[in-house]
């Protein structure tokens, strides 16, 4: 089947993802290196949680102040550098509109909290390219659950043989496969457009 329709992840492909750098740039080297630091950000039970949804950022604070022992002033640092690391990637969005122009939908499928994706909606004008998103926060799962991989499918009324899903996470490409995608690990934009050539998408020039 022809490659129709694009589905993007977007932390570590579109934005940075760096959550132990995140903590270094908020909380210097001394405090992170310190015996006993658990990364807030780096899997912990309260982030997954702020992931599916469960909690805003304002609501986990409180969580992370007693579950991994932070001030709350060190919070709203993590909080602010958080955002501000939010940047596009090298060559992403132009081959997002280069695809859209070649004619090919768009789509994302990511895990991420309701207060990232308002700020990046707020900063960048990328995400206007997406036709659907499956956001962790808004279905309450996280990937590689096939319920977010489906979520786009049946939103965009698509045929899993013809959508192409990119992601940094080996698994997470894998739960797409189970699904009837396509599935390739994102490293960066270069890559991708390789992995497309090699299916046969031919990208015409944005305008």
């Amino acid at each position: 089947m022809p490659i129709r329709n694009v589905v993007f992840d977007i932390g570590n492909v579109v934005v940075p993802w760096d959550p132990k750098g995140i903590a270094r740039r908020a909380l210097g080297d001394e405090r992170v290196d310190a015996p006993g630091f658990a990364h807030p950000f780096a899997g912990s039970d309260v982030w997954l949680a702020v992931n599916r949804g469960e909690h805003s950022l304002a609501e986990a604070k409180p969580l992370f102040v007693e579950q991994h022992d932070l001030a709350s002033e060190e919070i709203d640092a993590l909080y602010q550098e958080l955002m501000e690391s939010m940047v596009l990637l090298d060559g992403t969005v132009p081959l997002m509109r280069e695809l859209k122009a070649a004619g090919l939908r768009l789509f994302a499928i990511t895990d991420n909290v309701h207060e990232i994706v308002a700020y990046l909606k707020d900063r960048h004008d990328f995400w206007t390219m997406f036709e659907h998103a499956a956001v962790s926060a808004e279905l309450g799962v996280l990937k590689p659950d096939a319920r977010m991989y489906r979520h786009i499918i049946e939103e965009g009324a698509l045929e899993p043989g013809e959508c192409l899903f990119f992601d940094d996470v080996p698994r997470n490409v894998e739960g797409a496969e189970a699904v009837g995608m396509l599935g390739r690990v994102f490293t960066d934009a270069a890559r991708a457009r390789a992995d497309l050539r090699d299916l046969g998408v031919r990208l015409a020039a944005a305008a």
